[in-house]
């Protein structure tokens, strides 16, 4: 996910405090256990499989409910993400180490947005023949854009910093409402999570994929079948990662719950999803959020695509002139429940997201033109 920084009725950090508040009541639920940490950083691990574990990161100050995944071979062990905080991905290790003695081989990065790969360097300290799989297409845009994250990170602080100030100084939110005793504790805490982020993201060096391929890769390994495909999902180039004999699918942002992510071309997202849902899946992991048993979710995230999808090219073929006015009318709000069930948070995001995803719908549908 890219960090949009909008503000929130609650949280000065505004989208961080939007991401992941909202509960799946249709999963049916895996056991989930907190990994011990002296700092209290909420991580919970689930074994979605035998020997596979999902370990999710409820908050790291950027992004909510966001997975890594470790699955546990013959000999050694894959680990799929691996987190935007060094010091996270370090805990998911240790965890990693008092469940088995095997070393970690593979790493998996599935798209370039840094809470997937940011952790690189930990695994290959830890193990220097770490051999670190990703797209040739990622590899380019991970080149192109690391050594732009820490000054992003920077200036995402300092408007937060910014923002802080100017609610302790008129006593008000963004929105107009009266900061609270409680409140202003609230956004404290949250600049003062985000700098600590922004620290590891500035010191953090970054560690490159090693092991890339176009299209598909396929091997078997440690009493495994691991099929790799490139795909597109909020990020063009996307590493997902099918187990047949397991029946599990891992999407990194492909999927990403509650409200999905999306970038250009929505087409080729929505295709890219079609072609997962053909698989033969009993859980299916997404880039962020609970694990998933069943298909719904992903078909949700589809049916969204699909609809802003054929409202925008319905818009066009009528005349539309203005992006305004094709935002106005396709708004999906048909859909809207299912994603958000009135959560007032996330009906605002919603709504923030479908409106971007008409205008990169547009885009697309007239040669990656400005409408």
């Amino acid at each position: 996910m890219i960090f949009w920084l909008k503000p929130s009725r609650h949280s000065v950090v505004g989208a961080l405090s939007i991401v992941g508040i909202f509960v799946c009541t249709a999963c049916p639920a895996f056991s989930a256990d907190k990994l011990p940490s002296a700092d209290g950083r909420n991580i919970e691990k689930v074994e979605i499989a035998p020997g596979i574990y999902q370990f999710m990161t409820l908050r790291d100050s950027y992004v909510r409910q966001l997975n890594s995944v470790a699955i546990v071979n013959e000999n050694d062990v894959l680990v799929f993400d691996t987190n935007t905080r060094p010091s996270s991905a370090q805990l998911i290790l240790d965890e990693i180490r008092r469940l088995t003695s095997k070393p970690v081989r593979y790493v998996v990065n599935s798209h370039w947005h840094p809470d997937h790969w940011s952790g690189n360097e930990v695994y290959l300290k830890a193990f220097p023949d770490l051999q670190i799989i990703a797209s040739e297409q990622m590899l380019g845009y991970m080149l192109n854009t690391a050594n732009a994250w820490p000054r992003r990170f920077q200036n995402n602080l300092k408007q937060l910093r910014n923002r802080l100030e100017k609610e302790v100084a008129t006593g008000k939110k963004d929105d107009g409402s009266p900061l609270t005793a409680e409140g202003r504790m609230e956004d404290e805490e949250d600049v003062k999570n985000y700098a600590s982020l922004t620290d590891e993201q500035v010191r953090l060096k970054h560690i490159f994929p090693n092991l890339t391929y176009t299209g598909k890769l396929a091997f078997v390994h440690g009493g495994r079948e691991f099929r790799f495909m490139s795909v597109t999902g909020d990020a063009d180039g996307t590493t997902v990662l099918y187990l047949p004999r397991e029946k599990v699918l891992i999407t990194g942002d492909v999927i990403s719950y509650p409200i999905p992510y999306f970038t250009p071309p929505p087409g080729r997202h929505a295709a890219s999803l079609r072609e997962l849902a053909q698989l033969d899946t009993g859980v299916i992991v997404p880039g962020h959020g609970p694990a998933f048993r069943n298909k719904d979710f992903l078909h949700l995230e589809l049916q969204l695509l699909e609809t802003v999808i054929a409202g925008v090219r319905g818009e066009l073929r009528k005349g539309a002139l203005a992006l305004a006015d094709i935002q106005a009318v396709v708004t999906a709000e048909s859909l809207r429940e299912k994603f958000t069930h009135n959560d007032p948070d996330l009906d605002a995001r919603f709504r923030e997201r479908v409106k971007f995803l008409v205008k990169i719908a547009i885009r697309e549908e007239v040669d990656n033109k400005d409408y």
